[in-house]
């Protein structure tokens, strides 16, 4: 289950919020309680509240990584994609390898009732619970892993997630226009921030100790109008006597340019490869950078040449 174990850990939070029904898109963190939809794979549910969703996309893989400020655990929502249901049931048979030498071993078999698909996973201190819900072309698999204490709530999480989920016609991704030549303002801006490099630091601690995200971000703002964004990132769960851990990487390329520019503020657009807009607020303060309102360090790129 080689696409499970790579999304397993991999958090994305990257820069705004969106609240209401909204469209899942790289780098964008998501309330609960919110109606997020993927109109490219025609899959739209509801977030549980109190769990904070980051969605990435990298390689063909979209998976939205949920976590909690109060209940200890990681829940994935993992897009599948032109994959018969055969596919998802044998990947579903495999044990769970959540890195540090932590596996989760199928218990019993994989149930199939019509569209559902359910998985149990254990061993001597966690649990792992999977619910993939089967669509006429592409899928969706929930799944939670963490504390055994916590099984019946992932039961009831994974319950509640796939009672809000409908399947629809999915919608192809438009090609962008060629962007216009910067003149004024908005060449000012491109000229300041192209060849460099944006970074941030952040970090998201569970509840009771049970562990946490940190991350490094960069953004390369290359001069021919290419960015790449860059993220390490490291996951841990602990629990009493024992712990995980597991770090990931991700990357993203595209376009970039700069829009809505006055003298003092402007917007960074990034036209993301594959399909996907991101739109950013960029903003200086004397000799700080901020993106959406959070501070980035802005230095000379290492990766444009």
């Amino acid at each position: 289950m080689k696409h499970f174990k790579q999304a397993l850990w991999a958090a994305w939070v990257v820069c705004g919020m969106a609240a209401g029904q909204v469209e899942l898109r790289p780098n964008q963190q998501y309330q609960g309680g919110a109606q997020v939809i993927s109109s490219t794979l025609g899959i739209r549910f509801t977030l549980p509240k109190g769990w904070l969703g980051a969605f990435r996309e990298e390689g063909g893989q979209a998976v939205l990584v949920l976590g909690s400020n109060s209940v200890e655990g990681v829940g994935l929502v993992i897009f599948i994609k032109d994959q018969t249901p055969a596919q998802v049931v044998a990947a579903l048979n495999e044990a769970q390898d959540l890195g540090a030498g932590v596996v989760l071993e199928l218990v019993g078999s994989v149930r199939t009732q019509g569209s559902r698909v359910t998985a149990r996973y254990l061993n001597s201190q966690y649990v792992g619970r999977a619910l993939a819900l089967l669509g006429s072309r592409n899928h969706v698999v929930y799944f939670y892993a963490g504390p055994q204490k916590n099984e019946a709530l992932y039961g009831q999480l994974l319950e509640g997630l796939a009672g809000s989920t409908k399947f629809q016609a999915p919608v192809a991704a438009r090609p962008q226009p060629a962007p216009p030549a910067p003149t004024g303002v908005t060449r000012q801006w491109t000229q300041l921030l192209a060849g460099k490099m944006l970074k941030y630091f952040s970090s998201y601690n569970s509840g009771g100790g049970g562990g946490g995200i940190s991350e490094q971000r960069t953004l390369h703002l290359c001069s021919d109008g290419s960015f790449a964004y860059l993220d390490e990132s490291l996951t841990t769960i602990n629990v009493p006597g024992a712990s995980a851990s597991s770090g990931g990487n991700g990357r993203v390329l595209g376009r970039w340019r700069i829009e809505s520019a006055t003298p003092n503020s402007a917007v960074l657009l990034l036209n993301v490869d594959g399909g996907g807009v991101e739109r950013l607020r960029v903003e200086y303060e004397g000799d700080k950078t901020f993106l959406n309102g959070q501070r980035w360090f802005r230095v000379e790129s290492d990766v444009c040449r």
